[in-house]
Formats: structure tokens, sequence, C-alpha cells
């Protein structure tokens, strides 16, 4: 069985006009929720063991925090092809993932991430499903299970969407 985790980019900053969409980084709401989902995802049942991330500096900064926990034992790739990348390419991406993760994390961006998630679910659980359609919010969580034993079986249709969290909703939980 593999486990693959989508977490979208944490909140962005749009006050400098002069940068250009790759470089934005985050903001002060962005900060505090990637520190808050590495926290709740390197504590949870979740946590990966093989990370791809969009280079985007919004989408890295995302994850910095959780590198941090993760520690040097969990191999991370910055993928270029993960910036703005459809389903299509964001499975040729999960599809090259290290043959020894079971749980890997992939950082990137809307639309392709909602995109992905919703083609990914073979029976979706009605209420996440309805939750993924209306939109991943930045910082967005969502976690499949997939009874295949390599990462190049992961196709669309074939996963079973177990978890599906925003920030904010997990937030007040604690």
């Amino acid at each position: 069985m593999k486990r693959l985790c989508l977490l979208r980019h944490a909140k962005s900053d749009w006050s400098d006009p002069s940068n250009d969409d790759f470089s934005r980084c985050l903001n002060a709401r962005g900060y505090a929720a990637a520190d808050f989902m590495a926290s709740y995802i390197a504590r949870s049942p979740y946590r990966p063991d093989a990370v791809l991330c969009s280079t985007a500096k919004r989408a890295r900064e995302t994850f910095a925090p959780l590198a941090n926990l993760l520690g040097k034992d969990v191999p991370v790739q910055y993928r270029d092809e993960l910036y703005h990348a459809m389903p299509d390419a964001m499975l040729d991406e999960i599809h090259s993932a290290p043959a020894s993760a079971t749980t890997l994390l992939v950082v990137a961006h809307n639309p392709g991430l909602v995109l992905l998630a919703m083609a990914l679910a073979e029976d979706p659980d009605e209420e996440i499903a309805v939750r993924v359609a209306n939109g991943v919010p930045t910082g967005g969580f969502i976690v499949f299970e997939f009874d295949v034993d390599s990462w190049k079986d992961v196709a669309e249709g074939c996963g079973r969407t177990i978890f599906f969290g925003r920030p904010r909703d997990l937030m007040a939980k604690t």
C-alpha cells in the first residue's frame, strides 16, 4: 500500500507587485499556517518518508518548517515540474518517487493540486469530495491511500481519500 499526501502551499504575500509569481514568499498568516501544518503533519499518522516539493519560493517556505522536523533522513526532491503543474505532470512526478517510500508528500499549487485530488479518488468520501471540489485552500492537506506496491501504479480513480484538513479548522481543534 502507498499513501500520498498533497499539501497546497500556505498563504503568499502579494504586497510587492514587483515580485514575479514564482518568487512570492509567504505572508505572516502563511508562515503561521506553515509552522502549524508542519507540527501537525510530523505528529500525524501521515508523516512522510519522502517529499516532492515545487521550487517556487512559497512552496519551499511552506515545507521548510516540516523539513526541520523530519530531519535529513527523509529524502526531498525540489522539482521545477511541480510549479503550476496540472494533474498529468504531477502524476509523472509521483511515478518517479523513491520506491522505498510508503508515504509521499507533494507540496504544490492550485489549480493542478485540486484537480489531481478530485481525479485520484476512486470512491471518495462524499463529504471530503464536496469539500475538495469547493477548493483546496492555502495550507490545505489531503491524504489518499492506494492499494498498489509501486508509485508507478498510482493512477486517476484508484485512490481512497482518507483525510482532508484546512489549517484554520485543524487549529480550531487544538
